[in-house]
């Protein structure tokens, strides 16, 4: 349980964000069981911005993204217990789901 990664396109293997550090993110979000999309900043055009490690986004995420060096492209496959738990996030994603997310690191900006 947790979050495993596959990764699609590698980064400069050499930056990598710590804790603490605001990340740019494109991601698109399906459900594992039947690959249903729920989310994707690609869609909107507007990458996502966030601090990592600090618990302001889920635990597959906190733990996955420090995890890849900038401008890899991976999939992020998180268990329920690092993703939205036995709650989901209804309507979109259903109770004890997990979940991939097709991420890719655009940016670190240290803190």
């Amino acid at each position: 349980m947790g979050v495993t990664i596959e990764r699609l396109q590698p980064g400069d293997g050499k930056t990598f964000p710590r804790k603490g550090d605001d990340v740019t993110i494109h991601y698109v979000g399906t459900l594992a069981s039947n690959g249903a999309k729920f989310d994707s900043s690609r869609d909107r055009n507007e990458p996502f911005v966030t601090t990592i490690g600090v618990g302001d986004v889920i635990p597959g995420w906190d733990e996955g993204v420090p995890q890849l060096s900038l401008g890899e492209k991976a999939i992020l496959t998180c268990t329920p217990d690092y993703a939205y738990g036995k709650n989901g996030y209804p309507p979109v994603i259903p109770p004890n789901s997990t979940l991939k997310f097709e991420v890719e690191l655009l940016n670190i900006s240290r803190s």
